[in-house]
């Protein structure tokens, strides 16, 4: 595509890129036809030459017609400023100003908009225009502002945000030295008392055991709420909203109505319920919808019997739920109301009048069906009581740090959080990311992407609200797919990955409104900085305090002989792990199970790709006992005679080497801790594996006997101590 066509020059203003670089350094050039859908998803009209020319037009008049920008962000080591533009008659003229602060306290003055540096200007329409750097007189602390500029009798108002330096960072010194953690799918954690899906009582329990262990942090899976009429649709990461729980992560018996609540009592001890409870607990596989059907009824019981005596009386039971009503506002009310809605509809389309959340037709279901959205209000309730029990259990057990969150990158389009604010989103593309070595073919995940022009006239107020729901009642926060902070990879719906394109976002107001968030919740904030990541975006990480991601699979000498980097040559702004969801476990990359699978998906795209990949970790095998020889950990025993699996001195060994880095943070994963070789999801597969569904083979109870835990913990603690 013609770098200087009307088309190019629009989909650079629309923050489309022109090409990237794949992980191999090969050069990928936009596309014509790809840039004209992506345009389109964003709403633009680019049928022919002279619609894009109107698209470009009209840009630019938004540009310089709108006096200040809907938000600005600064940090609070800067100057607090704002882009003014200014007629030339009002060159002159004086500028009254207004600040208030988040709190409603205000600061105000007058200035001559000549005293302001210009930094550009145009010609609209034969009159001069010119954008001026308006600096603030006053230092607003940290947070979220508002200025307002009153001139010739009008007022024009922008949001000013201004935020911290850096993150939260993670603890260091004393004898316990740099932080480690163990991180687990909570939905597989197996027990003798949860109901055939690991809850919220198991993950409280979890932390404890580990935080007697020395851990200071306890990692889990997304939390987010899915879809409780469709239960199969299990995956954490393709969630109905960010902002709001599973209710199946639920410790039913640990809500405050189950003890008195006796019709739900009596439907849980009859002979048939117990027996289904056993099978559940029993079976290997997660059976969601065998799950639910079982969970769901006593929820209604719980609910119905908190209306009956709660509600029916001021009690501060009552007065805590209508806080907590009050305090999730419109956007707690709108999910209720969905969380109906889809249910009624029952797998159905939805009718026309219910698409849009702020329709009568809305309006008049909710009332209709208040009771009911009054449950799922109800059930988020207990969620967040659950959570916040979670993180005492994990301070009162000696964590540092306590519970290490994980945020989606997305929605789904078909959810709560897509539904509720549709213009936030970019419609007909989903996200996914370009070929990589475990991806080859690249990735298309179903999920539409964030509108950045959206976000900024609304102040990021949707991104705000993600961070506060998920960093609530953590000590660490890991942002999955950190590179979207800065660009997302935009494919076109229908289309494969190679059709794809990078669309950039604000980067410096995504971190800076981040570190703002990480401070005011005392959060650590990690970024998988994982595939495909310039140079830029992991300087703004340092510069903002984020850590880095290292999984050991990847931290080799690249430009080299692909050795693994020894431990004092990983960055101390990081978190280092063996591991992920999302990539094999050890035992499973040791024995090359992940590439058995890939092989009968059919997801190597050609033989070469394929031998060239076997070859690989043939070689990889090896560099990993040289790298743990040359630090004298290699083990007598390096893998089981008749499975061929790592052996347990070897996997306690390896983590020891990872321990060692400079890293600020080290966490193992569950399933290396007891040599589980499937991993949790196959990155490319749907029905073909069952992702999500696999549980832990060792019930929690007998975790804090587990050998090799009690090792590994041994071992962790005396590395990390260095």
């Amino acid at each position: 595509m013609n770098p200087d066509s009307p088309l190019a020059r629009l989909a650079a203003a629309c923050g489309i890129e022109s090409g990237y670089h794949d992980i191999w350094g090969t050069w990928h050039a936009l596309g014509e036809d790809t840039a004209r859908r992506l345009l389109g998803a964003m709403g633009m009209v680019v049928t022919d030459d002279h619609s894009i020319e109107t698209a470009l037009r009209v840009l630019f008049v938004e540009q310089w017609t709108q006096r200040l920008p809907p938000v600005c962000v600064r940090r609070e080591d800067e100057t607090a400023w704002l882009p003014l533009t200014l007629g030339e008659a009002e060159e002159g003229a004086a500028i009254h100003w207004r600040l208030r602060d988040e709190n409603g306290s205000e600061q105000s003055g007058t200035t001559l908009a000549g005293d302001h540096e210009v930094l550009d200007e145009t010609q609209l329409e034969g009159q001069r225009l010119r954008r001026r750097r308006f600096t603030l007189p006053c230092t607003p602390g940290t947070g979220y502002h508002e200025v307002t500029v009153n001139m010739n009798q009008r007022a024009h108002r922008a949001a000013l945000i201004v935020t911290p330096a850096r993150c939260v960072q993670p603890p260091s010194g004393g004898a316990r030295g740099r932080p480690w953690g163990v991180a687990l799918q909570l939905y597989g954690v197996r027990s003798a008392r949860n109901w055939g899906i690991g809850d919220l009582g198991d993950l409280a329990r979890a932390a404890t055991i580990f935080g007697s262990l020395g851990a200071d942090l306890i990692g889990v899976n997304p939390l987010h709420a899915l879809y409780p009429d469709a239960p199969d649709r299990a995956s954490p990461y393709s969630p109905s909203s960010r902002g709001f729980a599973n209710p199946l992560y639920l410790d039913i018996e640990a809500i405050p109505d189950f003890e008195a609540c006796d019709a739900a009592r009596a439907r849980v001890s009859a002979t048939a319920f117990q027996a289904e409870l056993d099978r559940l607990r029993s079976t290997d596989l997660i059976d969601y919808a065998g799950v639910a059907a079982l969970k769901w009824p006593v929820l209604k019981a719980l609910y119905q019997h908190f209306r009956a005596h709660a509600m029916s009386t001021t009690n501060e039971r009552a007065a805590a739920f209508r806080q907590f009503q009050s305090a999730g506002g419109r956007a707690l009310r709108l999910h209720a109301i969905f969380e109906v809605i889809h249910a009624d509809a029952a797998g159905q389309v939805w009718a026309d009048e219910y698409l849009d959340p702020d329709s009568p037709a809305v309006a008049e279901f909710e009332h209709a069906h208040i009771i009911d959205v009054e449950f799922h209000e109800y059930l988020q309730w207990m969620l967040a009581e659950q959570i916040e029990y979670v993180c005492k259990c994990a301070r009162a057990s000696g964590m540092r740090i306590g519970m290490y969150r994980d945020l989606a990158v997305a929605s789904d389009a078909f959810g709560a959080d897509v539904w509720r604010t549709p213009r936030a989103y970019a419609r007909d593309v989903s996200i996914g990311a370009p070929p990589d070595d475990f991806n080859l073919q690249g990735q298309v995940w179903g999920l539409p992407p964030w509108s950045p022009r959206y976000l900024e006239k609304t102040a990021y107020i949707d991104y705000v609200a993600a961070l506060r729901a998920n960093m609530h009642a953590s000590g660490a926060l890991r942002i999955d797919h950190v590179i979207g902070l800065m660009r997302m990879f935009w494919v076109p719906s229908g289309a494969t990955a190679a059709d794809g394109a990078f669309v950039r976002y604000p980067l410096y107001d995504f971190l800076a409104i981040l570190a703002l968030e990480s401070v005011r919740a005392n959060c650590v904030v990690v970024g998988e900085d994982l595939g495909t990541v310039p140079d830029e975006l992991r300087a703004a990480l340092y510069d903002f305090g984020l850590l880095s991601y290292r999984v050991l699979y990847f931290e080799k000498h690249w430009h080299g002989d692909h050795s693994f980097l020894a431990p004092n040559e990983l960055p101390d702004q990081a978190l280092m792990t063996v591991t992920t969801h999302d990539l094999p476990t050890f035992a499973g990359y040791w024995c090359g199970r992940d590439l058995e699978l890939r092989e009968a998906l059919d997801q190597f795209p050609d033989r070469e790709s394929r031998d060239r990949q076997f070859a690989e970790r043939d070689y990889d095998r090896e560099r990993l006992q040289k790298a743990l020889a040359s630090e004298n950990l290699l083990p007598d025993t390096i893998e089981d005679a008749q499975t061929g699996r790592p052996s347990s001195a070897f996997m306690t060994a390896l983590h020891r080497f990872a321990a060692r880095s400079n890293c600020a943070l080290m966490m193992v994963q569950m399933e290396d801790v007891l040599g589980i070789v499937e991993q949790a999801n196959v990155p490319g597969t749907v029905r073909e594996q069952p992702n999500w569904r696999r549980r832990l083979d060792l019930p929690l109870e007998q975790w804090s006997q587990h050998q090799s835990l009690l090792e590994l913990a041994e071992a962790l603690a005396a590395e990390r101590a260095c």
